[in-house]
């Protein structure tokens, strides 16, 4: 099937999607994104993506050339023009072609991609390698992916499918995704220092219709002490986290309240969108 990408004010074919090499996003790494799925043409928690996806421009410095009402005119065409089943949706903006290779440009470049998506086997468990880190600004997603990446070749090595990050002797989030805990019923996120996830959002919203729920610092120590562990992102929905470095949660196996969770967000996800 022809793919097209609307890139600066058209859609494009796919292979014909291009920007020039002094973009500041290439020269500098200078530019953000935001990711969320449409799911048989309905996207998910779009107008959440799109708050996010403001906010990260504003503290950015960088004026995004299209308002709300044109983003989901944009939004919507890219999912007519890729009628997959599930379609990734991924919103670009750049620094745009700086001038001398360091200041943003007035017009920064805005790309939204649209590719076919599939879920990993949801109760399939992950194990997470922790690592002594912190981004640098956490509340926004910049196209910045230098320290997981340089990670793969550890990742692989362990066996490990996602690092888990920590500071201070906290823990604060996963390369792509937001984690919690569960200890005796209660379900634990951290709150500082961590993107705050459109799931992580509607999953809290969700556990609190069943569980206490708890948004504040954890320490390493209390997740090495976890009943259960689960991490939520876009990509992911919700899944469990089942083993960390050496430790392993709940006897390898999916806890009773994160596969709970997990029924209750995909029902709840059909009904919202």
């Amino acid at each position: 099937m022809q793919e097209y990408i609307f890139i600066n004010g058209q859609f494009v074919k796919s292979q014909e999607a291009k920007i020039h090499v002094t973009d500041l996003a290439l020269l500098r790494g200078y530019g953000i994104f935001d990711f969320f799925r449409a799911i048989n043409g309905k996207p998910i928690f779009m107008e959440d993506h799109l708050d996010r996806f403001e906010n990260s421009a504003r503290l950015m410095g960088l004026t995004i050339p299209a308002n709300r009402v044109a983003l989901r005119n944009i939004i919507q065409e890219t999912i007519r023009l890729n009628p997959y089943p599930t379609l990734g949706i991924k919103m670009i903006l750049t620094g745009g072609y700086s001038p001398d290779g360091y200041v943003p440009a007035e017009a920064p470049n805005l790309i939204v991609i649209g590719k076919p998506f599939t879920f990993k086997e949801p109760k399939q468990g992950l194990k997470l390698l922790s690592f002594a880190y912190q981004r640098e600004i956490p509340a926004i997603k910049t196209l910045n992916y230098i320290v997981p990446i340089r990670l793969l070749p550890q990742l692989k090595a362990a066996q490990a499918d996602d690092v888990l990050y920590y500071a201070n002797n906290l823990i604060s989030e996963s390369s792509r995704s937001n984690i919690f805990i569960v200890k005796n019923q209660t379900i634990v996120t951290p709150q500082t220092g961590v993107l705050y996830g459109i799931t992580r959002k509607h999953v809290l919203k969700v556990a609190a219709k069943h569980y206490a729920v708890e948004e504040r610092d954890i320490s390493l120590a209390e997740y090495w002490e976890a009943d259960e562990v689960f991490t939520t992102g876009s990509t992911k929905r919700l899944l469990p986290i089942v083993q960390t470095d050496d430790v392993i949660f709940n006897k390898g196996k999916i806890g009773t309240i994160t596969q709970h969770l997990q029924e209750a967000f995909l029902a709840y996800e059909k009904g919202v969108g």
